[in-house]
């Protein structure tokens, strides 16, 4: 705790003023001035108050006595267990410059978009709940430079020849990318940090714990050495955009080495590559969680740029609602310009039973590999499971060989490429311009068949988690049904439209079932597993 020199109160740091403010007499310091005897700079550690949460074992530090209200990380209500730690002291700190007004007023907008958004996402209770964290990141500076050597060309006509112009081009590199940042903690999912990237390196100072004050921060648990690959990734495909838009290469038709050739570039001895040890910088983010049973959504906002990102789930009720009400107008528009008999009727609606299908199954990989921390590297740098997510089935993904790993990678897009052959060939336009026949709406039904099978395999293959299993039968009942109802009522055809119609109603009502499925899984890839960090090592034990 920092204690007021005037009055003894306790210090926060002030947003809007960049100084330590105190809370009870207004007096105002300059957190690299007001340094307390434990906290001098030449001490290469800082003393923080760590509390852990009873639920999940999530971890955050602090320099002042209070605990929060709840955990930023699960939502529980309160934090417990405090205790003293020393933590190694990162070398520079972004200061918070947005301040929590700033996340209310972004955050409203953003939800005021979202039109189907739970009410509770709107309450000005809720709002109040954003916490300002310091996450740590790990800073990268590259440096290189060399000469590039590549061939290009011209062609072009000239009466009646056509002339092709080749060239040797060759230029100097001198580059230097400095301030490139990747979160140090496991605990912050990186597609959530790259939502939010970048942070504005120019704002960077030399750490001091007095900054803290106020806010609280989380301990670096991921190796330096996780983001080196991805970072020259991006200098290369950042490097080839920039060498690209050169008007001297552009005019000359240069033909520009891809990423990958250009790291490799990078890599070997004529681009001088040279590095700097990264540095480990605490970085400002808002906070704020919404749980609901065991899922967490979160709402986060770059503390200096003010860029925002947050899990928005879908309210049901309105979902329905909204769906009536711009139903009414189309079936009016469909009713006044377009003439559709009984078959065409039943075709449609097979279709989108078809496609709500497809939908299903994606959304069924998506939850896995979200579940699974797929695109998280920290969090399988750090040695937990995706079990450790909180998700009860979720499991380290093992290697899948053979066809059902052909079938997870592939097969949602030839599914999908063979319902959009089943509609726009000449077949399909035959059905929907009123021209078809019975052997064409035999061969329809026939098809329709096939793809229900394929589908059904699909999903079955995507479906490898409880999460993703839940209700799941129940959810996709509708749209089997009505494939399988509409391709026997085509092949039948019986005299009576009535049972094109009768048909198409059961149809219809298949894919409404099916898309409150599609809402319900949507809900779950909107929101994450309840997190547990109890075989977190935490401090910088892995930190380098």
């Amino acid at each position: 705790m920092y204690n007021c020199p005037n009055c003894a109160g306790n210090l926060v740091f002030d947003i809007e003023s960049q100084k330590l403010k105190c809370e009870y007499c207004s007096t105002m310091l300059d957190p690299y001035e007001y340094q307390k005897s434990q906290d001098a700079e030449e001490n290469d550690m800082f003393g923080v108050t760590v509390y852990t949460c009873p639920q999940c074992g999530g971890e955050i530090m602090t320099t002042n006595v209070t605990a929060a209200g709840f955990c930023t990380y699960c939502g529980a209500s309160t934090i417990l267990d405090s205790r003293m730690r020393d933590e190694k002291r990162p070398a520079h700190i972004i200061p918070f410059t947005r301040t929590k007004e700033d996340c209310r007023k972004s955050y409203s907008s953003l939800v005021r978009r979202a039109l189907f958004a739970p009410r509770e996402f709107r309450d000005p209770e809720f709002l109040d709940r954003f916490r300002g964290i310091y996450i740590p990141y790990w800073v990268y500076n590259y440096d290189f430079s060399g000469d590039l050597h590549l061939k290009g060309s011209k062609t072009y006509r000239r009466g009646d020849y056509k002339i092709t112009d080749h060239y040797s081009l060759s230029g100097e590199v001198d580059a230097r990318y400095h301030g490139l940042t990747y979160d140090a903690s496991s605990s912050f999912d990186d597609t959530v940090a790259a939502a939010i990237a970048p942070f504005e390196a120019a704002k960077m100072q030399p750490f001091t714990p007095s900054i803290l004050c106020g806010f609280y921060a989380d301990a670096p648990d991921v190796g330096n050495d996780v983001y080196r690959e991805p970072v020259l990734n991006s200098i290369s495909q950042d490097s080839i955009e920039r060498l690209s838009g050169v008007p001297e290469y552009r005019s000359s038709g240069a033909d520009m080495p891809s990423a990958d050739e250009f790291k490799n570039q990078l890599r070997g001895s004529s681009m001088n590559l040279s590095s700097e040890e990264p540095a480990c910088a605490y970085l400002p983010v808002w906070f704020l969680t919404y749980r609901k049973d065991d899922r967490v959504a979160y709402a986060v906002m770059n503390g200096s740029t003010g860029k925002i990102t947050a899990d928005l789930p879908v309210d049901k009720k309105k979902y329905i609602l909204g769906s009536i009400l711009l139903a009414v107008p189309i079936f009016a528009v469909l009713a006044f310009l377009i003439t559709m008999t009984g078959q065409m009727v039943l075709t449609a609606s097979s279709v989108l039973a078809l496609l709500s299908l497809v939908i299903y199954g994606l959304e069924l990989s998506a939850i896995s590999d979200k579940d699974s921390h797929a695109d998280d590297k920290g969090f399988a740098a750090a040695g937990r499971s995706a079990g450790s997510s909180g998700s009860p089935d979720a499991g380290d993904k093992k290697a899948e060989k053979g066809v059902l790993a052909a079938i997870r990678k592939y097969g949602k897009y030839a599914l999908l490429f063979l319902v959009v052959l089943l509609v726009f060939p000449r077949l399909g336009l035959d059905y929907l311009t009123g021209s078809g026949n019975l052997t064409g709406f035999k061969i329809y039904g026939a098809v329709s068949v096939i793809l229900l099978l394929g589908a059904l395999v699909f999903i079955w293959a995507l479906a490898d988690s409880e999460t993703a299993k839940k209700n799941m039968v129940l959810q996709i009942a509708g749209s089997v049904i009505a494939v399988g109802a509409s391709a026997a009522i085509l092949v039948w055809n019986p005299v009576s439209d009535l049972w094109f119609y009768g048909g198409s109603i059961l149809a219809a009502a298949g894919v409404c079932l099916s898309f409150l499925g599609i809402i319900s899984k949507y809900n779950i890839l909107a929101t994450r597993p309840l997190p547990t960090f109890y075989d977190r090592k935490g401090g910088n034990d892995r930190a380098k």
